[in-house]
């Protein structure tokens, strides 16, 4: 065990008699705030079916005193803890009742956070039209308050979308908006990830020459921020490009 996961370890114990003293004192919200703590600590360590179990005990507590936000919340997590596990669908029954509920008390954050989840989910089990319509809705709350991370978040995803269904024009523009706020945040992870996904489009479109260039340029901030899995995705897409490209010219 990591040092990392021995710190949430000792949170956990901490958390437990927390938890104790607010059964003890029948104090309602406390006993909540405790699982809603337990829960995500067991989720950062992988134990999602713990985490979901904490999260259920939460929502039920939730439910007894009414308390919509708290109620709201503990969808979101159970959706995400289910979204881990592989479940999407049942992932998308708690990110709709987050939704639901985050329109109801006019809670523009966790609307965008339930857009997000739900596009999420979407992709995962690949119906990129609907990925499309929340990462729309997801982008639209970005923009109105500012944010460029959620901006370049929603960007990246619609290209992503576009570029399953075969609007390779329309990836290549989201991936270039992708590219442009991450540069102007300074986010190297995004910018690296904006290559890479730049670089995938025109493989699909026959450029591979173009492909090559930004792969390589995924491959540097990958060397540069010691991310292997990003290092490893480039390495592969280089050769992919590169044979395909002696493939063509063979053929011409």
């Amino acid at each position: 065990m990591c040092s990392s996961d021995l710190d949430t370890q000792k949170a956990i114990d901490y958390y437990e008699k927390y938890l104790k003293i607010a059964l003890e004192t029948g104090d309602r919200a406390e006993e909540g705030r405790a699982y809603e703590n337990l829960g995500i600590a067991h989720k950062s360590l992988g134990e999602y079916e713990k985490a979901i179990e904490y999260n259920e005990k939460r929502l039920k507590i939730a439910r007894a005193v009414s308390d919509r936000a708290m109620e709201g919340e503990a969808y979101e997590t159970l959706g995400t803890a289910y979204e881990s596990l592989g479940d999407y669908q049942k992932a998308i029954e708690y990110h709709h009742e987050h939704l639901k509920i985050a329109l109801e008390i006019g809670d523009r954050a966790g609307e965008r956070l339930a857009y997000g989840n739900l596009g999420d989910a979407y992709q995962s089990l690949g119906d990129y039209r609907i990925v499309i319509q929340y990462y729309e809705k997801y982008l639209e709350s970005a923009l109105e308050i500012g944010d460029q991370a959620s901006e370049g978040r929603a960007y990246e995803n619609l290209g992503i979308a576009h570029r399953s269904l075969g609007g390779y024009e329309k990836a290549i523009e989201y991936q270039e908006k992708h590219l442009k706020i991450a540069i102007e945040i300074y986010d190297r992870t995004r910018e690296g990830r904006a290559y890479g996904g730049l670089g995938i489009v025109y493989q699909f479109l026959g450029e591979y020459r173009k492909a090559a260039e930004f792969h390589k340029k995924r491959l540097k901030i990958a060397l540069e921020l010691g991310d292997r899995v990003g290092e490893k995705g480039a390495y592969e897409n280089i050769g992919v490009a590169y044979h395909s490209l002696k493939r063509s010219e063979e053929r011409r």
